[in-house]
């Protein structure tokens, strides 16, 4: 009876072993979940993903965004620092082809986090330093540039990497007005061979300093410092394209800077001979974008000279070299140009011919606009999937560390009560201190993803407004009313330039503001005249420059008075639009007598209906963002005007802080 005791305490004991190995096993299996939901493996090499997204950054963004995600999730799993670094390095450069530099720097600054301490002397913190210092100075965020740049200067870098970087360094100092110092840091390099044997960065040497010259407004110096010298054989490097200039050549960079110091000091004549031979070498070089651009400035100053026939000829080349190139937005602005120069020289008939094109190239830029927006709006919402899921492999991991210190309480209970308790009071404290840290980072990327999503609001246009213009345009080209085309596109062009600059702000001036809002009433009321009249009233005791409020906030609402219900109107209608102090912020009131919500919602049709409730939703659902992100409180209000249910009201309300 004793031996089947024993054999029996035996078998329950390998029993117990063979369930704790079975769940150690299926703990590991399942260490991140968040993976096994994604669908994401760990199996591929760091460095064989991240070639491979590096090598398709401009080409397929988003499966070099793919790539990176799975190689970041690889480094997590790894506990690779230097990895995570190197994940965040390309998806800096993913942003920078982007244009999003603020994502950009904040990749750059995560990648410099893990490289700092212990990865000082590797390529990857190089490269991270260079791309801080790029984007900061991109940024207008001179000092912090400077900043990188010195730090990268002090580290193993090779001579014509050390040139490079003081010539970045000396353009920071330009732009933060120490433009002596950048004149002396200039001054060291020429002694340099490697400096001497290198025509790039002499071209980039006498640029910064025309640059520092032209702040100091001594235009004499500027001018003698991009003095082109003799080409030399062989000291040109072979990605730079030289301008012949009489018998010397002119690298992009100065002459860049040169036709700069030609406008400062209005030098119309010279600026004129040198964008010629730039344009002549840029079509001989088969870079016609570059060359259209030169005739276009070229046109545009010769206008002003009053030679409006030979401003034209410029304008026809330019209209050749920017369709060949396929660029629908130079096309637009090279016939746009033309179209005005013809009407200068009262061709009418040529410029409706150049008005037509124009049309149609800015109709067809709008599409690719709206294109590369929806392609953002992909990429960002792929980044903030990359932050959702280090964010979650951080849960999946403090999920696991808590099961296995969970398993090694109970362990301990065999052992002893008084070490029970100990353990508990630890696993606790554990638990509190996790969850602050736990809480505190998923407040961080919910915010950040808050961010994301109000860009991507902001981003977005209804488009019903653009294309009913054009078709405006379009009529009044069939009817042969160039004068009334031209006003309206004209009108039409400012505005559009006005709302795609304020699409990239979160908040603009109230001045921003009255001007936009006044010329979109202006285009509104010169296509539907006959169906209301309008006023416009601003609180003359408000100061509109110290006003923010988010940019395309009021414009749907009068969109929707006039197109939802003053349209609809049998008489002339009303509109009225209001701004004024409302306690410590401001309200805006937006009034019409037109047929009201109650009748226009019966005119509509069941996709009318979907359009109006996505753009009142995406109005409102930027308000809450708004709101929840800056801790602010706009509201709005909307009511009928009349007891008949005839007219609409709507309130908007800003707060102290933003109005």
């Amino acid at each position: 009876m004793k031996t089947y005791r024993n054999i029996l305490t035996i078998a329950i004991c390998l029993l117990v072993i063979g369930i704790g190995n079975a769940q150690e096993k299926s703990k590991k299996a399942s260490r991140y979940k968040s993976l096994s939901e994604r669908n994401i493996s760990v199996d591929q090499s760091v460095p064989s993903l991240l070639e491979e997204a590096e090598a398709i950054i401009e080409t397929n963004p988003s499966r070099a965004l793919d790539l990176v995600e799975q190689a970041l999730a690889t480094s997590i799993t790894q506990k690779s620092q230097f990895n995570e670094a190197k994940c965040y390095i390309v998806l800096g450069k993913i942003n920078e082809n982007q244009i999003e530099l603020e994502l950009a720097n904040q990749n750059y600054l995560f990648a410099y986090q893990r490289l700092a301490k212990s990865y000082a002397n590797t390529e990857e913190f190089r490269a991270t330093l260079e791309g801080l210092g790029r984007v900061n100075y991109e940024l207008g965020n001179f000092e912090d540039s400077k900043q990188f740049y010195e730090q990268l200067s002090q580290t193993e870098i090779d001579e014509n990497k050390r040139l490079e970087v003081e010539l970045k360094l000396a353009e920071n100092e330009v732009e933060l007005g120490e433009t002596p110092q950048a004149l002396e840091r200039v001054s060291q390099l020429e002694p340099s061979s490697t400096y001497n044997q290198s025509r790039r960065l002499q071209s980039k040497g006498r640029a910064v300093k025309a640059r520092a010259y032209a702040k100091e407004d001594n235009f004499a110096a500027a001018e003698e410092s991009l003095a082109p010298e003799p080409s030399v054989a062989g000291a040109s490097d072979a990605d730079d394209l030289d301008y012949e200039l009489s018998e010397v050549v002119l690298e992009d960079v100065e002459a860049d800077e040169l036709l700069n110091i030609y406008q400062e000091q209005d030098k119309k004549e010279e600026e004129i001979a040198l964008r010629e031979k730039i344009a002549v070498n840029k079509t001989a070089a088969n870079k016609p974008l570059q060359a259209t651009k030169q005739r276009q400035a070229i046109g545009k100053v010769l206008i002003e000279q009053g030679k409006t026939s030979e401003a034209i000829e410029q304008l026809k080349q330019a209209t050749v070299l920017a369709d060949s190139t396929g660029s629908a937005e130079e096309s637009a602005s090279a016939y746009l140009a033309l179209a005005q120069a013809y009407d200068r020289s009262g061709e009418k008939s040529s410029a409706l011919k150049a008005y037509k094109a124009h049309s149609e190239a800015l109709q067809r830029f709008i599409e690719e606009k709206q294109n590369q927006t929806s392609l953002r709006e992909s990429l960002l919402r792929k980044q903030q999937g990359i932050q959702t899921l280090t964010k979650d492999l951080a849960l999946d991991e403090s999920s696991y560390l808590l099961d296995e210190t969970t398993m090694e309480l109970q362990d301990q209970q065999l052992k002893s009560q008084r070490l029970l308790i100990y353990g508990l009071l630890a696993l606790l404290l554990l638990v509190i201190v996790g969850a602050y840290f736990i809480h505190r980072k998923a407040q961080q990327t919910k915010r950040v993803g808050q961010l994301l999503a109000l860009k991507s609001l902001r981003s977005q246009m209804n488009p019903h407004f653009i294309f009913n213009a054009l078709n405006s345009v379009n009529q009044f080209v069939a009817l042969n009313d160039e004068r009334a085309a031209n006003k309206f596109l004209a009108d039409f062009s400012k505005l559009m330039r006005m709302v795609l600059d304020n699409s990239q702000k979160e908040f603009i001036t109230m001045r921003e503001e009255r001007e936009m809002i006044a010329l979109y009433l202006k285009l509104e009321h010169y296509r539907f005249r006959d169906q209301f009249e309008y006023s416009f009233e601003i609180d003359s005791t408000l100061d509109l420059d110290e006003i923010e409020i988010p940019p395309m906030l009021i414009q749907p609402y009068i969109e929707n008075a006039i197109w939802h219900g003053l349209r609809y109107k049998e008489e002339k209608g009303r509109l009225s639009v209001r701004i004024f102090q409302n306690g410590e912020g401001v309200k805006i009131s937006i009034e019409d007598d037109g047929i009201g919500r109650f009748a226009s919602k019966q005119l509509k049709t069941d996709n009318q209906k979907k359009k109006n409730s996505v753009g009142l939703k995406n109005t409102l659902e930027r308000v809450s963002i708004i709101n929840q992100v800056y801790k602010t409180n706009y509201s709005i209000s909307i009511s009928d005007l009349n007891t008949d249910r005839s007219g609409t009201k709507v309130e908007i309300l800003t707060p102290s802080n933003h109005g």
